[in-house]
């Protein structure tokens, strides 16, 4: 995917600063590190009054891991509701992982942080070097469980919000039906290519079977439209091409990372030296 700037309401240096305000926060040795947008300003499908996902890394000395008290794994902000103090940055939800818990979250090939790595625009990066070493280094081992957690992140949306047989969790919106759509595809999409696509209306156009009108009709609809079901027309059409791209996956194969986690601890130690 070509990285384009996004025309949010913060500046990306209104966004470092409060990463700094939220992330270096006095009696802490934080660092902030890189941090970029993440969520539906990625996925494609981004609306008016959608909310500005940044997430990035933050290190701490490595000592700090020989005390009983070591450091936080993550740092939130206005993840539930506004945080205290920061009232002004009301539309952007942070998390920042120490760097221990982004390496185990990239050691499980997690596909929201290998997004991260590949696809969300910048807004801080001071680790230009490293991060590229580190793009080259994941693309070396795809497609280790990446479709698999794809494909586990479509089964789940799917059953918590489009399976008609439940009276809870019921949501036949436009999102939803786009969540688990894009999973399917990004699924086929990695087996394919050895590589990561987060738009929705890159991996309908790129992997066979697509149905890029499909997604633009779903993506017109979250919107623009009054009613936040879909028609039961569109329905139809998105859980059919739901279904067929559900068929087309093949049995995916046994994860391999053989050498992976070796060479991340490697990245790591460069990073946090």
């Amino acid at each position: 995917m070509t990285i384009e700037k996004l025309d949010l309401q913060y500046s990306d240096e209104d966004i470092r600063e409060f990463v700094e305000d939220a992330v270096a926060r006095k009696g802490t040795r934080h660092r902030p590190r890189f941090y970029a947008v993440t969520g539906s300003h990625v996925y494609g499908f981004d609306s008016a009054d959608s909310d500005i996902d940044v997430r990035g890394i933050h290190v701490a000395p490595a000592e700090e891991y020989g005390y009983l008290r070591t450091p936080t794994e993550e740092v939130t902000v206005n993840m539930d509701g506004t945080t205290e103090g920061f009232e002004e940055y009301a539309e952007i939800d942070l998390r920042s992982y120490e760097l221990k818990k982004f390496g185990s979250l990239l050691a499980k090939a997690n596909y929201n942080v290998v997004e991260l790595v590949f696809e969300a625009p910048t807004v801080m990066n001071g680790l230009p070097l490293e991060m590229d070493a580190l793009r080259g280094l994941i693309r070396d081992h795809l497609p280790m469980n990446v479709p698999h957690a794809y494909l586990g992140m479509a089964k789940s949306n799917y059953y918590k919000h489009l399976d008609p047989q439940k009276t809870e969790g019921y949501d036949p919106r436009a999102k939803k039906f786009l969540y688990v759509y894009r999973g399917l595809l990004g699924a086929q999409y990695v087996l394919e290519r050895e590589d990561v696509e987060a738009d929705v209306r890159e991996l309908a156009e790129a992997v066979d079977g697509g149905d890029p009108d499909l997604v633009a009709d779903l993506v017109a609809h979250k919107r623009e439209a009054d009613d936040p079901h879909v028609s039961d027309s569109l329905e139809e059409r998105a859980r059919s091409a739901i279904v067929e791209q559900f068929n087309a996956l093949d049995s995916l194969p046994d994860p391999d990372k053989s050498g992976y986690r070796e060479a991340l601890d490697d990245w790591m130690r460069k990073v946090r030296a």
